[in-house]
């Protein structure tokens, strides 16, 4: 995990603990894991995350603990079939849920892939199932710590206005720049 994604959830941590019970109902960010504590066959982007924090729930996201993750795997088993997941389940790991749907890595390249909200049916008989990120640090920073929220969250909920609160819904000057170019 880079050190700046580390340092962002370790005050987002801190802010929110400052507005408990406030806040306990829509974000919780949990101290991380010890080392040992953390399954050793987890992807290391995975575990890093869990040593920063054991646990994350933000608003439409909850990402699993260390303890928790291994009982979630079932998902795999109930993947449709277009997707490949349940012929190659040791390549994937559900690591949380958006909005109760599972969200999947690919063990092998790191990627993050998810079932898009875009019609009522269950996440298990969806026709699409799309790769949102390159990698974990990309996702936690765009959409689950910012602007990306409101596109595959909600723009509507604590969570969301907790991110504006920090002035983290709005594009970084890098992002703005390219953007201008563009």
């Amino acid at each position: 995990m880079n050190p700046d994604l580390r340092e962002l959830i370790t005050e987002l941590r801190t802010d929110l603990e400052a507005d408990q019970p406030a806040t306990l109902y829509w974000a919780q960010i949990h101290e991380g894991a010890p080392a040992e504590k953390i399954p050793a066959e987890l992807p290391q982007s995975v575990r890093e995350l869990l040593e920063t924090a054991d646990g994350i729930h933000a608003g439409s996201f909850d990402l699993f603990d260390a303890k928790e993750i291994d009982n979630h795997q079932y998902c795999l088993d109930h993947m449709p079939e277009f997707t490949g997941v349940a012929d190659e389940p040791h390549k994937w790991l559900v690591f949380g849920q958006l909005s109760d749907e599972p969200l999947l890595i690919r063990r092998d390249t790191g990627s993050v892939w998810y079932f898009p909200a875009e019609t009522t049916d269950e996440w298990f008989a969806r026709e699409f199932f799309l790769e949102v990120t390159l990698d974990l640090d990309s996702f936690l920073a765009y959409y689950v710590f910012g602007a990306g929220y409101g596109e595959i969250g909600s723009d509507k909920d604590g969570w969301w206005n907790f991110l504006v609160e920090q002035g983290l819904t709005v594009p970084g000057d890098d992002e703005a720049e390219e953007e201008a170019d563009g």
